[in-house]
């Protein structure tokens, strides 16, 4: 009998088959397991990092999702496992500390949205960049190092004895001191010291309009000042010092050869004007918006803070001078002029004339003494100008450096003897809507390419955006706007169109339809190159066509959009009214003539005056329609109906060069009446009217009052 070996159970006391001390641990697969086990970091069964490293079945490319240990990603099979398990952005796991950079060596990316969290940087940054920041001793210097200037700061003793923070600012032509005092701007002062005499004599204005965008107004806190005025206006004398050589190439200096050849020019304007019997016994205020708004323009260096050469061509309410300054104040803040900002801009891909540096655009003499057929034929309005080609400038040589060494040459790395590579840039303000081939055209005027457009609006929806629940809108279908307005009534004793215009009797509601029955593409016109000063005066005729109908078509059926008339509404209604303003789509007024039809079997409401089958029957009791047909090809042309005397009157216009309206059709005088040659009304009167007003539902209730006596 054998005698047990102790520690040793018998295989039948065992009850089931001894295993072998060295055998490997069992062997599971995905396949295995439960789905809990299966996609649970925590489901698989709980073994040491030896025993997962040894067996193959437990490795991470199955199943290491299941150990409770640190992961490992220096495989690259184990990476290409987990993105074909969907687990890299499917699961949290806890990745926070794992050091993943390794996989970019097998070109799998970087986990955890890098490119993401660099675009959110990116828009973070670009928010960010619209902010100028406040005034302040540390928001002027970021503000002034953002532009590119050099700076720095400095202590000085103001003479009641306060010490007094000073920030000097210094470019190549320019040189600025901002003195503060505790984070308020107390002074500015600017100087140009190696520019010419004609930059020095304007510098004066330019000091003045920094210092206003900078001191403290009356009702402003030290807290909340902005820097987005000075911004602009340093940006803009920046841009002009960067692009300079000096000495020797000072864009300032050509920006003031422009200004006095352009005020030559105006000169010679206003002193032919006042020599016609029209303007004869016109205040000078009226002889110099004639001069602006019918001749070459007006010409004006620093003005209505505004850092920079402008050449005002379009003054809204022109022909109705202000009688005091207070008002020409208020005026020029409120009406709003048209104007072109001269600056210049590097050359880039383009291929363009230079800037040229002189005051002799233009010749002595002003006038050509005989015209050729072609200058005659040129000229819109005006006589011939004799206009000069001044030499080409070039760049000044490098200056020499200590050690033969020479500095920097050019003008973004130009070489001596070579033309800059900067030209001259007009920037429309406000930006002009242009039938597209006139926006062509004005590129040819100019000389240049003009820019791929992005895409192809018509013209009225330029003016008149189309409503978001109207994408499906055809271009080429025609389109109808509506508006409603409150209208100042002009009394009948003001038949001269002066001042006396503006007086009202009275307010009429007026309910406005423009049509569009034939839409042309259009374009938006903010900027151009130019070579020489008698390219934008060229210019001016037709942009003031347009000035004039951008005017006419803003006041009468408003800006087509809805927060704008909420605004409006808000502050209570100014002279141009207030009211609402909807695009109807062909189908729409389809409907409402459909309806309009069924109330014209109501005694007193004719259908063709039913303009909105929505409005209360009360609110059509003394409220007059106005339609009006639009036609922007080939000139600007409108077609007016209104209500008149029992009648309705209908007035076909045309807006010609230089804003002069033309009546080319109209039923309100018949040929060889006396009755209205009584009343003083002519057709050229008729237009004139409207030139004065710049109004439309103004000008008809201006027609009203003198024809029928309402």
């Amino acid at each position: 009998m054998t005698t047990p070996t102790p520690g040793k159970t018998a295989a039948s006391q065992q009850g089931r088959t001894p295993q072998p001390l060295a055998a490997s641990p069992p062997v599971s697969t995905p396949f295995s397991l439960t789905g809990a086990q299966v996609f649970s970091p925590h489901g698989g069964p709980r073994s040491s990092p030896q025993q997962v490293r040894k067996s193959p079945a437990n490795s991470t490319t199955l199943a290491g999702h299941a150990s409770s240990g640190p992961l490992n990603f220096d495989s690259p099979t184990a990476a290409a496992a987990m993105g074909s398990l969907g687990m890299a952005g499917g699961l949290d796991m806890g990745l926070d500390g794992v050091g993943v950079g390794g996989l970019a060596g097998y070109g799998l990316g970087v986990l955890g949205g890098e490119d993401e969290r660099l675009k959110r940087l990116d828009s973070v940054i670009n928010i960010l960049s619209h902010k100028k920041g406040y005034v302040s001793d540390e928001g002027l210097e970021r503000l002034v190092q953002r532009i590119g200037f050099d700076c720095l700061w400095d202590t000085h003793t103001a003479p009641d004895g306060r010490k007094m923070k000073m920030l000097v600012v210094a470019g190549k032509a320019l040189q600025l001191e901002i003195s503060l005092d505790n984070n308020i701007v107390r002074n500015v002062a600017m100087s140009f010291p190696l520019s010419a005499d004609a930059v020095k004599d304007r510098a004066a204005r330019a000091t003045a309009i920094l210092l206003r965008d900078l001191e403290l107004r009356p009702g402003q806190s030290p807290l909340t000042k902005k820097l987005d005025d000075f911004y602009a206006n340093l940006e803009r004398l920046g841009d002009l010092d960067k692009h300079s050589v000096i000495p020797g190439f000072d864009l300032q200096e050509a920006l003031a050869g422009i200004c006095a050849s352009l005020e030559r020019i105006h000169a010679y304007d206003l002193e032919k004007l006042r020599a016609e019997p029209e303007v004869a016994g016109k205040g000078e205020r009226y002889v110099r918006n004639v001069a602006t708004c019918h001749r070459h323009g007006y010409p004006v260096m620093h003005a209505r803070d505004r850092v920079g050469l402008s050449v005002d061509y379009w003054i809204q309410r022109h022909c109705v001078p202000p009688a005091d300054e207070r008002l020409e104040k208020h005026i020029e803040t409120s009406e709003g002029v048209w104007s072109l900002l001269i600056t210049c801009a590097p050359m880039g891909d383009t291929i363009y004339s230079p800037v040229r540096i002189s005051e002799d655009w233009i010749s002595p003499r002003i006038e050509k003494e005989e015209p050729s057929a072609e200058d005659v034929l040129s000229t819109a309005a005006g006589p011939a100008l004799d206009w000069l080609e001044p030499e080409s400038t070039v760049l000044p040589p490098p200056e020499e450096e200590e050690g033969g060494n020479k500095g920097p040459v050019g003008v973004d790395g130009g070489i001596p003897g070579k033309y800059p590579e900067v030209i001259f840039k007009a920037i429309l303000d406000p930006p002009v809507v242009l039938p597209q081939p006139l926006w062509l055209h004005m590129y040819e005027l100019v000389g240049a390419q003009p820019p791929p457009p992005y895409s192809y609006p018509t013209f009225d929806s330029l003016f008149f955006p189309i409503p978001a629940s109207d994408e499906a809108h055809d271009p080429s279908a025609p389109r109808t706007i509506e508006h409603a307005r409150e209208v100042s009534v002009v009394p009948r004793a003001a038949r001269d169109g002066g001042a006396a215009a503006t007086t009202t009797t009275g307010a009429r509601r007026h309910r406005n339809t423009l049509y569009v029955y034939k839409p042309v593409y259009g374009q938006v016109l903010s900027e151009l190159p130019f070579s020489h000063p008698k390219q934008l005066i060229a210019l001016l005729p037709s942009l003031r066509q347009y000035a004039l109908l951008s005017t006419l078509l803003k006041r009468s059926f408003g800006d087509g959009s809805a927060e704008g008339e909420k605004e409006r509404e808000g502050r209570g209604g100014a002279a141009g009214g207030t009211g609402t303003n909807m695009s109807t789509v062909p189908k729409a007024r389809e409907l409402k003539t459909f309806w309009s039809g069924r109330d014209a079997d109501k005694p007193g409401l004719p259908g063709a005056e039913a303009m909105d089958v929505d409005a209360p029957a009360e609110e059509d009791e003394g409220v007059s329609s106005v339609d009006v047909t639009l036609t922007v090809h080939p000139a600007p042309r409108l077609q007016i109906v209104f209500p008149l005397r029992s009648s309705t009157a209908n007035v076909g216009l045309e807006i010609g060069p230089s804003g002069r309206v033309r009546i080319t059709s109209q039923n309100i005088l018949p040929e060889g009446e006396v009755a209205g040659e009584k009343k003083g009304l002519t057709v050229e009167k008729l237009g004139r009217a409207l030139e004065v007003l710049e109004d439309i539902d103004q000008w008809c209730e201006w027609i009203r009052t003198r024809v029928d006596g309402s």
